[in-house]
Parts: structure tokens; sequence; C-alpha cells
């Protein structure tokens, strides 16, 4: 199921991953403006995505588990980050060309 609450979880966690992405990898570093954009739209393009793929948790015979409301924002969370991280390195790559 699609919701704004996670979109906006992916957005603002995507933003904190390409800051901390770009402050672990001080070589990538393209400016304030540029991490937060690139992580942004990262997290953004995840929320819009990759919404039910995040909270699907399978067990190890391929049944579904269920999540509760804490796991399921531990989930957006992450995947926004991560997606912002990615999303910062490509720009950064990309610009070093």
């Amino acid at each position: 199921m699609w919701t704004f609450w996670a979109f906006a979880v992916h957005a603002v966690a995507g933003f904190f991953g390409a800051h901390a992405a770009a402050g672990a990898s001080h070589e990538h570093r393209f400016g304030f403006v540029g991490h937060s954009v690139a992580g942004l739209a990262g997290g953004a393009l995840s929320g819009a995505f990759l919404q039910r793929a995040a909270v699907t948790v399978l067990s190890g015979d391929g049944s579904h588990n269920d999540v509760t409301m804490v796991d399921a924002a531990m989930l957006h969370l992450l995947t926004g980050a991560v997606a912002g991280a990615i999303a910062m390195f490509a720009v950064a790559m990309v610009r070093r060309g």
C-alpha cells in the first residue's frame, strides 16, 4: 500500500543518507546543496517506487512475515537513507567523469 507518509520518510531519510555518505567519503564531496538535492531525489524515487518492496519480509521457507509499525518505519528509514547515499555517489561519479 502506497502512502504519502512513507514517501516523506524516504525523502527525508535520503537527505540525511546523502550527507552521511558525503561525510564518510571526503573525495566525493560536491557541496551542501548538491548533496541535499541528490539525497532528496534518491529518497523520493525510492519512496515512489520501493515502498511495497521495502516492507516485504519473507522467512526462510518463503512465507510472508507480518511487520509491525516500528519495523515498517525502520525499513522505510533505512531504504530512503541508502537510496539517498547511492544517489549522492552516482552524482559524484558522473561529475568526476
